[in-house]
């Protein structure tokens, strides 16, 4: 009895450590499926959640729950790396708010079909 016993006990350990190690393979690989760009658009995404980065009273009195210019700027230069129209001349740093938002609204689509499209492949390998 004791050993049948023990023999589950072990075996279930085991299949708990081969479990856990089988599912942070697969969370790793995700990030690196990532392309630099995604990357990029992804550490944009949490940056412009930084203190220093949020509204001040004054801007939230101005724009609403519209983007301040901080936060506007870190994502239209992740957007223009994803979406690949960085050598475009008509788009930069003095594009008017629309056309930047426009790009970021392209970048944050391409941004989730890409990344549904990793998660899709993944799944199919598992």
């Amino acid at each position: 009895m004791k050993k049948t016993f023990l023999s589950a006990i072990i075996a279930s350990i085991f299949c708990a450590v081969i479990s856990c190690s089988t599912e942070r393979t697969s969370l790793a690989s995700i990030e690196d499926m990532k392309s630099t760009e995604m990357s990029s658009f992804d550490k944009a995404l949490k940056d412009i959640m930084k203190p220093e980065n949020l509204s001040t009273p004054e801007e939230k009195a101005r724009l609403g729950a519209q983007l301040n210019d901080r936060a506007l700027n870190i994502l239209f230069n992740a957007s223009l790396k994803l979406t690949g129209k960085n050598g475009n001349n008509n788009l930069s740093e003095n594009s008017s708010r629309l056309e930047k938002e426009q790009v970021i609204v392209k970048a944050t689509e391409l941004y989730f079909s890409k990344l549904n499209a990793i998660k899709a492949k993944q799944k199919a390998e598992n």
